[in-house]
């Protein structure tokens, strides 16, 4: 086991205090159903025979549960087994991300489905998030600034064009009346 792993085994169990895990994971991917796979660093069955033995490769069982703190992450198994990830395979993470994304979208989770524990981090881990651009502050304006009137501005009327149309009307309904078609009089 070189420097590299031992310091990221010390940072994950410094992040998940009172966790006592069966062994730490590199190269970590999921493989269907939902087993981890990946190479075994410092497991608690290690023997002398080799099994277990720091850098061979393992498939867990079903991941039951996964834990989130900090920039760490490790698994719980459905056989109760612990397992701390230090690293992903190529693209190995994907599946914990789309699988995150469900189960934030899910009301009521599929009975296999892993479930989430995300705790906050003690201390706040800079993101990718962009500083939002600072607005410039209105100024209050004094009681004795003019009140504004809000009013209704629309065209002018035209009363011309409305003159036109009414002779128009009156003009159509004589000329129905002289070819025989009832009418009703308009009110005015």
């Amino acid at each position: 086991m070189n420097d590299r792993i031992q310091a990221e085994i010390l940072k994950l169990k410094a992040d998940a205090i009172g966790v006592v895990f069966t062994g730490f994971i590199t190269h970590a991917r999921v493989e269907p159903p939902a087993m981890l796979t990946g190479e075994v660093w410092g497991h608690v069955c290690a023997d002398g025979f080799g099994n277990f033995a720091d850098g061979h490769r393992i498939e867990t069982s079903d991941i039951s549960e996964i834990h989130s703190r900090g920039e760490s992450l490790w698994i719980t198994t459905r056989s109760g087994s612990d397992y701390g990830i230090l690293s992903f395979a190529s693209l190995g993470w994907t599946y914990f991300a789309d699988l995150y994304k469900a189960h934030l979208q899910l009301d009521q989770h599929v009975p296999s489905s892993p479930l989430w524990h995300m705790a906050l981090s003690p201390e706040r881990v800079p993101g990718l998030a962009i500083k939002p651009r600072e607005r410039p502050r209105r100024e209050l304006e004094s009681h004795n600034a003019k009140v504004l009137k809000r009013d209704l501005h629309g065209p002018e009327e035209n009363t011309k064009y409305m003159d036109q149309m009414q002779a128009f009307v009156d003009n159509t309904i004589e000329t129905l009346e002289r070819n025989g078609v009832n009418t009703f009089k308009p009110r005015r």
